[in-house]
C-alpha cells in the first residue's frame, strides 16, 4: 500500500505549501515544501513532487503514472458528457490558451446549451454575453466550481457544472445522433394465472394468459397485445387488443403507426380502429412529460383474484394475498375510459369497482407543437357494434411560456365533433378547459349538443400535497362521442337513453410533517350523472404510518349505485392493517394483524410473511382468518423471482371451499445471439452480452444475469434518455475480468439495445520484475502484451498483478527510456490459489 500527493503549481507569487507527516508501515512521507519565487517563468501543467515516496526498494518512475492527459491542437471528434451523462458526440475544436500555454477544447454557445447549462442566469448575472456565438468560452471562469477535463483514451470531453447553474427542462436530453435503433429481435411477454377453486358443489377451473409480444426489424416495431381466457363451463376467448407497426419520425418528433390501435386521448374519447396514426412524442422532447397511470387500491379478504378491465378488455390479472393491494404497473391502452377493477374473492363472491382514468392538463412549452392524427375504419372490441370510417385530430400549441391552446376536430358519416381548448399555468396549479360540439345523425334524426370540461393538477411543494387529477365534464343532452354515436347506428333503430350528463374525478395524495414524519393521507373519489337514469359515486381514502417498527394502515370506501327505480344500492368497506418485525435483523419476517368491516360482513386476518433467508428472493406468507358470513379461512403464499421468470403460487381453504393459484410471468427473447428467457419487459429494453461468461448479475436489476450464451435481458429502459447499465462484478472469479463494467445506452422507444461487455478469462498471476542483473524493476514500469496493450504497473515492491489469458509467451517491460522483452511459462494452474507468484526477468 502506498500513497502519493499531487500539487498544482502556481507561479507568479509567493506561495508554499505543506505537506502534513504522514507514517504509514510500508511508506514514510516526510513533510516537503515546494516554494516558487515571484517573477517565475509562468508553467501552469501539473508537476507532482514524488520526493517523499520512500519505502520501495527499486527507483522510482512515475512518468506513466502521472503524466496528464494531453492534446494537440486539432478537431476532434468525442463524445460530450454533462455531469457523468452522455449528451451528444460532435467535433471540437481543441486551440492553445494563449494565457497558460494549455490546449483548451473551444466551447461554444450552442455547446453551452447542449450541455444543459443556464444560459439565461448567466446573462442576468452579466458573465456571459452572445456577441458572438462563435466565440470560446472558459466555462471554469464563467461557472465557479465548474471543470473540463478531456479523456483521451476513450475520447470522452467530461464537463462537471453545480446542479444550481444547470437548466432544469434540459435535464436528461441527449443528442437525437445519439438515439439508437437498436438490434433486430423478437420477445414475448407472457403473464399465465391458472387458478382452481373446489366447493361442496363444482370444481371451476380458469385460465388467463395476457402476452404482449414484438419483432424488431431494424428501426420498425411490430406490436400485439393479446389475451386468452378459459374457464370451466364457459367457452375460451381470445382477443387481440393491438396489432400495430411503429416508426420513430425524429424530424417531427413524433411516432407514426399502422394497425389495431387507439386513436389519440387528449380532448375527446379514445375509440380503438385499424388504421394510421402519426402523433407526437413527448419523450423526444427535453421536458418530457411521462403518461399517467392511476394507482389501483382495494382491499382482498381472502387470497382473491383481481382482474383490471378497460373497454371490455383484460389489460391485468394476479392474484394478491388476503388484506389491502395497490397495484401501479399496468398499462392502459391509451384511453381515457374507466378502469374496472374486479375483486373475486376465494369463496367465489364477485366486488366491481370503478376507477377513473383520465388525460391530465394539456401543456406544451412555448413555440412547440403536439399533434395527433388519426384515420381508419373505427373498430372496438364488441363484434356486434359498426365499422364507419373515420378521422381525428388535435394540435396543442404553446402560446407562452404559461398558456397553451388546442384545438380537435373528429368526423365520420353523419357525424362531426369540434373542440376548443387552453391550458395555463397559474401559481396554484395548471388548469385546463376545453368544450366540445358534437351533431350526430342516426335512423333520420339529428341531434346536437356540448360538453365542457376542466382538468386541474397541482404539486404543492410546501405543503407537499399533490393533485394527481381534479376533472369535471358537463354534458347536455344532445351530445354525443364518437362511441356514442356507433352505438347507436348498431342499436337497430333503438333510441338510446342515459347519455352521461356530469362526470367529477378527484384524486389527491397528502404528505404529513416533514418527509412524512406524521404518515401519507391519499383520497380518490368520482360521481358520475346521466340523463334519464341514475348513477354512481365512489370515494376511497387512506392513511398510512409507522410508529417505530409497525406500520399501520387505515383505509375507507364508499361506493353508491343510484338505479332509475327504488333506492340506491351503497356499501362501506372499513379496514384496518398493521404490521411489525419478528427481531433486528435487516429482513426479518413480519406479522401483520388485519380486520375489515362491510354492509354484510366482518373479517379478521393474522399471519406472516418475508423470506426464506437473508439472501433469498424467495417470499413467503401464511395467513388465517374469520369472517362473520365466511367462517375461518386459511391461506398460504409462496413468490420468487429469478433470472428468467416470476413465480408465485397459493393454496386457500375455508368453509366449503379450497382454491388453488399459481402465477408465471416474464419474457421469451431471440436475438443473433440466441434465445433467452428473462423478467416481464417493458415496452423499450436491453440486453447484456458478456461474451462466453455465464451468470453475471445485472446491478440495479434485482436477479438479471447472462445466460450460458451470455445474454442477459435488462427488462426496462428509458427512451431517448442515458440508461446506466452496469454489472455486478462482485462475485465473478478471479479468472475473470472485464474491461468496463459500466456501458451508457440511449434507446428510441421500442428499441431493443445491446450493451456489450469486453471480458478475458485467464489467470491471476504475481509477476516478480527482475531486469537482466536480477535487480528489481523501478515503481511505475508498465507491463504490455506483445500487441502493445498494457496490462499491469509495477508496484513498490518491483510486484505486478495480472490476469494472463496465455499459459506462455512473451512481455514487454518498458520505463524511463528503456524496455525489454521477458519470456514467461506458467506451470499447471493451482485452482485453489487465488493468484500465483512468477518471476520475470528481462532478457538483455
Amino acid at each position: 500500500m502506498f500513497l502519493f500527493m499531487r500539487s498544482r503549481l502556481n507561479l507568479g507569487g509567493n506561495r508554499c505549501g505543506r505537506l502534513t507527516q504522514w507514517a504509514p508501515l510500508l511508506i514514510v512521507i516526510t513533510s516537503s515544501t515546494t516554494c516558487l519565487a515571484e517573477g517565475s517563468e509562468q508553467d501552469s501543467t501539473e508537476q507532482f513532487n514524488t520526493t517523499f515516496l520512500q519505502g520501495a526498494p527499486s527507483s522510482v518512475d512515475l512518468q506513466l503514472l502521472l503524466a496528464a492527459n494531453s492534446v494537440l491542437p486539432g478537431n476532434y471528434r468525442v463524445d460530450l458528457y454533462s455531469n457523468d451523462t452522455l449528451v451528444g458526440r460532435r467535433d471540437i475544436d481543441f486551440r492553445r490558451n494563449p494565457a497558460n500555454g494549455k490546449v483548451d477544447p473551444c466551447l461554444t454557445l450552442e455547446m453551452l446549451q447542449q450541455l444543459g447549462i443556464d444560459i439565461a442566469k448567466l446573462q442576468a448575472s452579466e458573465k456571459l454575453t452572445l456577441d458572438d456565438p462563435q466565440a470560446c468560452y472558459d466555462l471554469p471562469a464563467l461557472i465557479e466550481h465548474a471543470s473540463v477535463r478531456y479523456d483521451v483514451p476513450r475520447l470522452r470531453l467530461l464537463v462537471s457544472v453545480p446542479q444550481q447553474a444547470m437548466e432544469r427542462g434540459r435535464r436528461g436530453y441527449v443528442d437525437p445522433a445519439l438515439w439508437d435503433d437498436g438490434v433486430s429481435a423478437a420477445f414475448i411477454n407472457y403473464q399465465l394465472s391458472s387458478n382452481r377453486n373446489h366447493t361442496d358443489y363444482n370444481t371451476t377451473l380458469s385460465n388467463n394468459l395476457g402476452l404482449r409480444n414484438g419483432i424488431n426489424l431494424g428501426a420498425w416495431r411490430l406490436r400485439n397485445e393479446s389475451n386468452f381466457n378459459s374457464s370451466t363451463g364457459r367457452p375460451s376467448t381470445f382477443k387481440s387488443n393491438r396489432s400495430y407497426l411503429q416508426h420513430d419520425v425524429t424530424a417531427l418528433k413524433g411516432q407514426f403507426s399502422a394497425g389495431d390501435i387507439f386513436s389519440d386521448a387528449d380532448l375527446f374519447d379514445s375509440v380503438r380502429y385499424r388504421g394510421l396514426k402519426l402523433a407526437s412524442d413527448e419523450g423526444m422532447r427535453a421536458d418530457s412529460e411521462r403518461g399517467y397511470a392511476p394507482i389501483i387500491r382495494g382491499v382482498a379478504q381472502t387470497s382473491a383474484t383481481v382482474e383490471i378491465r378497460q373497454n371490455n378488455y383484460i389489460l391485468y390479472t394476479a392474484n394478491v394475498p388476503p388484506g389491502p393491494f395497490e397495484i401501479s404497473d399496468i398499462y392502459p391502452s391509451g384511453s381515457n375510459g374507466d378502469l374496472e377493477v374486479t375483486v373475486i374473492e376465494a369463496d367465489g363472491r364477485r366486488r366491481v369497482t370503478m376507477q377513473a382514468f383520465s388525460s391530465l392538463p394539456i401543456m406544451v412549452r412555448q413555440g412547440q407543437v403536439k399533434y395527433s392524427v388519426s384515420a381508419g375504419k373505427y373498430n372496438s372490441n364488441n363484434d356486434d357494434q359498426a365499422t364507419p370510417q373515420f378521422v381525428s385530430s388535435t394540435l396543442a400549441y404553446g402560446i407562452s411560456s404559461n398558456l397553451s391552446g388546442i384545438v380537435g376536430v373528429q368526423a365520420t358519416e353523419n357525424f362531426q365533433a369540434l373542440s376548443l381548448g387552453a391550458g395555463r399555468n397559474t401559481p396554484i396549479g395548471a388548469v385546463s378547459v376545453d368544450v366540445t360540439h358534437s351533431s350526430s345523425r342516426t335512423e333520420g334524426q339529428k341531434v346536437q349538443g356540448n360538453s365542457l370540461r376542466a382538468l386541474y393538477a397541482k404539486t404543492f411543494t410546501g405543503t407537499d400535497t399533490s393533485f394527481t387529477l381534479a376533472a369535471y365534464r358537463y354534458s347536455t343532452e344532445g351530445y354525443r362521442t364518437l362511441t356514442d354515436h356507433v352505438e347507436e347506428l348498431s342499436a337497430d333503430g333503438l333510441k338510446r337513453t342515459g347519455n352521461s350528463k356530469t362526470r367529477t374525478d378527484l384524486t389527491v395524495n397528502q404528505s404529513l410533517g416533514r418527509n412524512q414524519q406524521y404518515g401519507n393521507v391519499y383520497m380518490n373519489a368520482s360521481d358520475q350523472r346521466y340523463w334519464g337514469r341514475g348513477g354512481s359515486q365512489s370515494v376511497s381514502a387512506g392513511y398510512s404510518n409507522y410508529w417505530g417498527e409497525m406500520s399501520y394502515n387505515l383505509s375507507a370506501t364508499y361506493s353508491k349505485d343510484v338505479g332509475n327505480y327504488g333506492p340506491a344500492n351503497n356499501d362501506t368497506l372499513v379496514n384496518l392493517s398493521l404490521s411489525f418485525p419478528l427481531g433486528s435483523a435487516p429482513r426479518a419476517p413480519r406479522a401483520f394483524v388485519s380486520a375489515s368491516t362491510q354492509k354484510n360482513s366482518d373479517s379478521t386476518q393474522v399471519g406472516i410473511n418475508g423470506y426464506l433467508s437473508e439472501n433469498s428472493d424467495t417470499y413467503y406468507s401464511v395467513q388465517g382468518g374469520n369472517s362473520s358470513n365466511g367462517g375461518s379461512t386459511g391461506s398460504a403464499n409462496l413468490s420468487t423471482r429469478t433470472s428468467v421468470m416470476d413465480i408465485s403460487a397459493g393454496y386457500g381453504q375455508g368453509s366449503g371451499y379450497n382454491s388453488q393459484n399459481l402465477n408465471l410471468s416474464g419474457s421469451i427473447v431471440g436475438h443473433a445471439g440466441g434465445i433467452n428467457l428473462g423478467q416481464t419487459v417493458g415496452e423499450t429494453f436491453a440486453l447484456a452480452e458478456v461474451p462466453d461468461v455465464a451468470g453475471v448479475k445485472i446491478g440495479s436489476y434485482s436477479g438479471a444475469e447472462t445466460g450460458r450464451n451470455g445474454f442477459a435481458v435488462v427488462s426496462n429502459a428509458q427512451p431517448y434518455r442515458v440508461n446506466w447499465i452496469s454489472l455486478d462484478t462482485r462475485d465473478l472469479g478471479a479468472d475473470i475480468e472485464i474491461d468496463n463494467a459500466t456501458q451508457q445506452v440511449v434507446p428510441r422507444r421500442g428499441a431493443i439495445v445491446l450493451a456489450r461487455y469486453i471480458s478475458k478469462t485467464g489467470r491471476r498471476v504475481q509477476f516478480a520484475l527482475f531486469d537482466a542483473q536480477r535487480q528489481p524493476i523501478p515503481f511505475g514500469a508498465a507491463i504490455e502484451d506483445m500487441a502493445g496493450k498494457q496490462i499491469a504497473i509495477a508496484d513498490p515492491s518491483g510486484k505486478a498483478l495480472a490476469l494472463m489469458e496465455q499459459d506462455s509467451g512473451n512481455l514487454v517491460i518498458k520505463w524511463g527510456e528503456q524496455q525489454c522483452q521477458a519470456p514467461y511459462t506458467l506451470a499447471e494452474r493451482d485452482k485453489a490459489l487465488n493468484f500465483e507468484r512468477v518471476s520475470l526477468v528481462c532478457q538483455p
